[in-house]
């Protein structure tokens, strides 16, 4: 913690000295109203510094949030904890906290929703007492967001001088904010689903055992069960059982045509790769993702398969915490690093930029 002092004109050093020697002089002449006036601002100076510092000791602060992640424009609560310890009342202490970039974070005014990279509020706290303030914060960027400024403003009875406890050198709470996860039917994964255009059979369902019918929603005709649909009197399609065990590599690639520059729709990428990696764990698959980013480590971003629940926790994480200024490499070294490195048994997905040469990998581009 750092204290900042801000004080009034009366309070200045300049100010105060001058009126020592104002006191010396006056205290010769026999003015006792002069006397006791400078006397008093005096009396007040030292008091204001007592009372201050006596109170900076007293206020504590804790941090609370009970979840660990968030996602994009997702509002999340957090709690802040202010404690006076002291035997006497602490009035009009301001709170103030800032991020340091609005198109990050914001805080979200209870009141009337405005947003904000600033927040200010006043409180008093009683004797030997806590209080809990609520705090509702929006992420507006995936990655790992914390605050710039954090401070506490004291300030004594008569406003003379003000402390202000600034808590920026400590370790500031930080928020995660995570891509967003589309909604299915913004995926364009029926083909997928169904069985894509250029295979004759689905990626998901075994096509040989049908185990009943359902709603007909836009399969291929070869899916629909014309006898019950006969029977019904309206399209039904074949109810397949789902294969389990079959296993993906997602790959990621973030850099357009040039060697390393980064496509303008990145962000629409990542949180499509997060939305086809949900989906896939849904139905049973085993995914593994290779994102063209290197890592602190120098290798490869990948993360091979795991549990259902562990894996997509692992994925998101790291792809929220993708960096614009991060290292990328060009497009054929990823591919070709990858795809050798990836599992044998796995069908290659493709999302952003595709291999330059399509006879090299056995892969299927699903958003370009």
């Amino acid at each position: 913690m750092t204290i900042h002092k801000e004080k009034t004109f009366l309070l200045q050093p300049i100010v105060l000295v001058l009126i020592v020697i104002l006191l010396i002089a006056v205290s010769f002449t026999g003015l006792s109203i002069l006397t006791f006036l400078f006397s008093l601002i005096l009396s007040l100076a030292l008091l204001s510094s007592m009372y201050l510092r006596f109170f900076q000791r007293k206020i504590t602060w804790d941090f609370k949030k009970y979840v660990n992640s968030t996602s994009i424009e997702e509002e999340t609560t957090c709690f802040i904890e202010l404690e006076n310890h002291a035997a006497l009342p602490i009035h009009n202490l301001k709170l103030n906290i800032e991020f340091n970039n609005y198109n990050e974070m914001v805080f979200v005014n209870q009141v009337d929703g405005r947003k904000n990279s600033m927040y200010t509020l006043t409180v008093d706290l009683p004797a030997k007492s806590q209080k809990t303030i609520e705090i509702k914060l929006e992420g507006k960027a995936r990655g790992n967001h914390k605050w710039s400024a954090f401070n506490l403003m004291l300030s004594d009875p008569l406003n003379l001088q003000t402390y202000r406890l600034d808590y920026s050198r400590t370790e500031l709470p930080r928020f995660k904010v995570v891509p967003r996860i589309l909604k299915v039917p913004d995926l364009h994964l029926k083909s997928l689903l169904q069985g894509h255009k250029q295979t004759n059979h689905s990626l998901f369902l075994d096509e040989t055992s049908i185990i009943g019918t359902k709603d007909y929603e836009n399969e291929s005709f070869r899916h629909i069960h014309w006898l019950a649909t006969a029977k019904e009197n309206k399209l039904l399609a074949k109810k397949y059982q789902k294969v389990h065990g079959d296993l993906y590599s997602v790959f990621l690639n973030l850099v357009g045509k040039g060697h390393f520059h980064l496509r303008k729709d990145m962000e629409d990428l990542i949180e499509y790769t997060v939305s086809v990696c949900l989906n896939l764990i849904k139905e049973g698959c085993k995914v593994e993702l290779w994102v063209n980013y290197s890592t602190e480590q120098k290798g490869l971003l990948s993360i091979k398969n795991g549990t259902e629940r562990s894996q997509l926790k692992k994925i998101i994480e790291s792809l929220a915490l993708l960096d614009s200024n991060g290292v990328f490499l060009a497009s054929s070294q990823f591919y070709k690093y990858g795809m050798a490195q990836k599992d044998e048994k796995s069908l290659a997905l493709v999302i952003g930029t595709p291999p330059e040469s399509a006879k090299l990998y056995h892969w299927l581009h699903i958003k370009a």
